[in-house]
């Protein structure tokens, strides 16, 4: 019994508080000596107060290293920043202080602020979330989740075989991401993983279109922008040699337009206006939020289109 309970606190061993940091896919919180203590820095055995032994709530035990005042981890994901200041020397967590300027944006945006303003919209990751737009349901509609959503929705914190430790199942769903960043980490200009449009689909699915055959798909009773598409189509070029108005967005690894092209999974802080914010439009209401959106009003379209 004691083996078992040894064997099971090793494999669900999370960071120790005085311990290098490790690298950051693949497994950042493991890969521990056989009597380590690290264990004991995320989980208690018998005292617990959180599911899966945890000493408390999965996004308070996240933001203790990836937060805004701690300094376990180089991202901050609650300001959407890296910070190099935080890093040891090359080796240490994030393997990017030579490759990611200091204060750069980080690609997935911020929970709390990004570049430098609060977030108008953001995942929800305190677990009181339990549905998604397109989850089993039509688009603008919302279907319930497996369960609430915490930064171990997405990110299994232990490593995992994807591109950013995503869970290789995300809402009952398998998702497969190709890692492309493990020799270098370049956190500001790197391209998205193959398959990376697969993480989103596990809860938005209808929103998921995919057909080859034209810019916009039918789908419901409505249109939709197509997903996993090459940027080429039509004769358009790479947004990132083109910067129309300065501005570039990120492309999966094959040069393909993913979610994250036009969206940020953390948090944005772009601002909506006039026609953007849907206020007085034919069926439409006033948007809440920015809707994850990369750039203010609709600036991720015109970056591609160009009208």
């Amino acid at each position: 019994m004691k083996r078992l309970l040894l064997m099971t606190l090793l494999l669900t061993g999370l960071i120790l508080f005085n311990v290098s940091l490790a690298s950051a896919n693949g497994g950042p919180h493991g890969g521990f000596t056989p009597m380590t203590d690290a264990c004991a820095g995320c989980h208690r055995a018998h005292t617990a107060t959180n599911p899966n032994l945890l000493m408390v709530n999965t996004d308070a035990l996240c933001a203790s290293c990836h937060g805004s005042t701690a300094t376990g981890a180089n991202t901050n994901v609650d300001d959407g920043l890296y910070l190099s200041s935080r890093d040891d020397g090359a080796g240490d967590y994030d393997h990017g202080a030579a490759n990611t300027p200091d204060n750069a944006a980080l690609l997935g945006g911020g929970f709390v602020n990004y570049q430098g303003a609060a977030v108008t919209s953001a995942h929800s990751i305190d677990g009181t979330a339990t549905g998604a737009w397109g989850n089993g349901v039509n688009r603008g509609v919302t279907g319930a989740l497996a369960e609430g959503m915490t930064c171990a929705s997405c990110h299994d914190p232990h490593g995992s075989s994807n591109y950013r430790i995503l869970n290789e199942t995300i809402n009952g769903v398998a998702v497969t991401v190709a890692q492309v960043d493990e020799a270098a980490k370049d956190y500001d200009t790197e391209q998205w993983g193959a398959g990376t449009s697969a993480m989103c689909a596990a809860c938005h699915g209808a929103y998921h279109r995919t057909n080859p055959n034209q810019g916009s798909t039918l789908d419901g009773g409505t249109y939709t922008h197509r997903v996993d598409m090459p940027f080429s189509y039509m004769g358009n070029d790479n947004p990132e040699t083109i910067g129309f108005g300065g501005f570039f967005l990120p492309l999966a690894e094959t040069n393909t337009v993913v979610c994250m092209t036009c969206h940020l999974p953390h948090g944005s802080s772009a601002a909506m206006t006039f026609s953007a914010d849907g206020a007085g439009l034919p069926g439409e209401t006033a948007a809440a939020d920015s809707a994850l959106l990369r750039l203010d009003n609709r600036g991720v379209c015109e970056v591609c289109h160009q009208k």
